[in-house]
Order: C-alpha cells, then structure tokens, then sequence
C-alpha cells in the first residue's frame, strides 16, 4: 500500500482501539501488547492516513478490534461516523466489521451497530465447558453465558454476525461438537482456527484437526441443501482450491492491509502487530512519519517472499493451493517468517479436498481455478 493509486477494488485496516480487555483468555496471543487506548484525534488521523492513502479503491474497510473494543464504545462511535463520512465524500463505499470478545452490549450498542451495517465477528468457542475452560474473566468467571444473550440480541435485531471459534489443541477432537452447537443456536457463519503461538500441537492433534475438517465439509453439504452455511476455512470462495495461488506467493500484509496500533504505530496486519513486543521490527511506520520505506520493504521481503526462498515449500504437493503460510503464525510458532509450522500446512492440503465434499455438489464450477455461482 503506498501514495499511488491502489491497483485493488478493496483496501483494509484494522484499527485497535485498545490493547485493554475485560477477559484472560489463557491461549491470548495479544496478552504482551503494551495497554493503551486510542483517542479520537489519533483515531481520526488513522481514518485521514489510510484513506489517502486509498484514493482509487471501490470499497474501504475498517475493522475494529483490540482488546476489546467495545470498552472504547464512544470512539468507535466517532470514529465510525467519520470514516463513514469522509469516504463516502470520495466516492468510495465503507464497510466496517467489529470483532468482539461478545461480553459488552446494550440496546444503544446494537442500534448503533445495525445502523452502520456491521459485521460482528463473535469470539465463541462452542459448547459451555469447552468455551468456558479457555475464555474467562480477569477474575476467573465463565462468559459464555453472557456471549450466548448477547449474540441472540444481535441476531434478533438482523445484524450480521460470525463466530470465531477458536481451537485449542485440546479441543481439536471436539471441533464438529462445537460446530454443530454454534450452528443451532443461530450462526450460519463461523471461522474454526487453531490456536498458534502459546500452546503447541502434537501429530494427534494435528490429525485430530484434519479429521474436524472433513466432519465440517460433510456439515456444510447437508446443510447447504435447505439454505446457505459456510464454515472457514472450507469457504466457499476459498482461494486454497483449483490452483488459484499457483503464481501467487505471500499475503497481502502492507500491500492491501493495515493495522494501526493505539498509539499510531503501524503494522502489515493485527496478527503481526501483536508480535510487536517480540519482534519491534514489525512496525513500518506511524501515523505522524508515515510509513517507513524500508521497514515496509523489509515486511514485504517476508510476506511476499517466492517459493524459491521458502525452503519447506519447494517440493510440497499443495504450493499450487497456497501462498507460503501466514507470516505471524510462522513467526509465533518457528521464529521463522518463511517456515509454516506442520498444523498450517496439514490444514492448507486438505482444504482442496474437503471444499469438493463441501461444494461439489451445489451449483458451483470453475472459472480460470476459481470458484463461481452459476
């Protein structure tokens, strides 16, 4: 992402409106971050930056997050008007999404939620005692009671929601349980991702995971007979199938993406921002220098980096389906940002196969390896 104008349809930041929460969620890879809040002005700096920075783009979009943001309601009240605003003047559309421990809500909060069209990604990880064992309270409490009241409150006043189901290693054998659990209580969204960087994963596990993946594909066909349901990663417009990422190597972290930290710094995306502490190299500029040529360059010597220079990619039968593996989960778990640990690319190779299982059988074909409706 630079000054020029943006050869993309859609540009994304995420903008942490505080490194603060009100949960201890034991697997939390954003636990070192240093606590601070974003105010309005640096908020609003932040919306000014990134569209500038835009300027020839379809559609913006501006995804909250932390911490928790909803605990900095007010700014993101202000912030989301003005983003809206200013935008829109450009001739660009916004879109926001909010991702949200789901424990903060009232009547004032949905109205304003529903009114700008928000996607909500809800962090619940399924079942009671499999939620309840990982995401508790600063003072050990269980949530998922609260979440659970809050999510049908959202769904009853139609705003669009996603859970974000979480998976420890522990639970990888409990993932369709929880699934399923999700699915009947409401959400015809959810994205199952396994827990990196704080927990480590056996070859059971990671078998275990696989095993899940196949158990949500044959979910997803069945359901999908009497109306639409997606679980990720097994999406139904997943770019890891029919050899899309052949001659495509990296993620779009700083190119198409970035994360604005409370105090203005700036990373390629929120998962690399929260390596900040580990790693300070990962901040590429602020919001008062803008951003740092080669700081941004040596980011996109990681994140963009070929199949030549990712050695454990060379000769993998599903390079064709993948881009390399994320940058922070490479980092997090081998201190390596071009190394994927074995549990990202167990999941990457199956995903071809179950999406067939998920989809061939709905109206789908195959267009230049991607997938479309008819």
């Amino acid at each position: 992402m630079n000054d020029a104008t943006p050869a993309y349809e859609q540009l994304s930041c995420e903008i942490f409106l505080s490194t603060f929460c009100n949960l201890s969620c034991t697997y939390c890879i954003a636990r070192d971050l240093e606590k601070m809040v974003m105010d309005v002005e640096c908020g609003k700096s932040v919306v000014d930056m990134f569209i500038s920075m835009s300027i020839g783009a379809k559609e913006l979009e501006f995804i909250f997050t932390g911490g928790e943001p909803l605990l900095e309601f007010n700014t993101l009240r202000h912030l989301t008007t003005y983003a809206d605003s200013n935008t829109r003047q450009l001739g660009m559309i916004p879109k926001f999404v909010l991702k949200t421990n789901g424990t903060i809500l009232n009547e004032e909060i949905t109205k304003f939620l529903k009114s700008f069209i928000f996607k909500v990604v809800i962090s619940l990880d399924g079942l009671p005692e499999n939620h309840n064992e990982f995401r508790k309270t600063i003072s050990g409490e269980p949530t998922h009671g609260i979440i659970t009241n809050n999510f049908e409150d959202l769904l009853c006043n139609g705003v669009d929601c996603v859970a974000s189901l979480t998976v420890h290693p522990n639970q990888a054998k409990n993932i369709i349980t929880n699934v399923k659990y999700l699915y009947n209580i409401g959400f015809r969204n959810i994205d199952v991702g396994p827990v990196y960087g704080t927990s480590e994963w056996s070859k059971c596990q990671i078998l275990e995971f696989a095993d899940s993946l196949k158990c949500c594909a044959e979910l997803i066909r069945d359901i999908n007979k009497n109306e639409h349901f997606e679980i990720g990663p097994i999406n139904k417009n997943s770019e890891h199938v029919g050899d899309v990422l052949s001659d495509i190597w990296g993620c779009k972290a700083g190119e198409t993406n970035l994360a604005f930290l409370p105090n203005g710094q700036i990373s390629g995306c929120s998962a690399l921002a929260m390596l900040i502490p580990e790693y300070p190299n990962l901040v590429i500029g602020d919001i008062h220098s803008g951003i740092n040529e080669n700081s941004l360059q040596e980011l996109f010597s990681y994140s963009q980096a070929k199949i030549e220079n990712r050695n454990a990619c060379v000769n993998c039968d599903t390079s064709s389906n993948c881009s390399g593996g994320c940058v922070a989960i490479n980092l997090s778990v081998n201190t390596n940002a071009l190394a994927p640990p074995q549990f990202y690319c167990k999941t990457i190779s199956l995903i071809s196969d179950v999406w067939n299982i998920a989809w061939n059988n709905t109206n789908i074909k195959m267009i230049n390896g991607k997938p479309i409706d008819l």
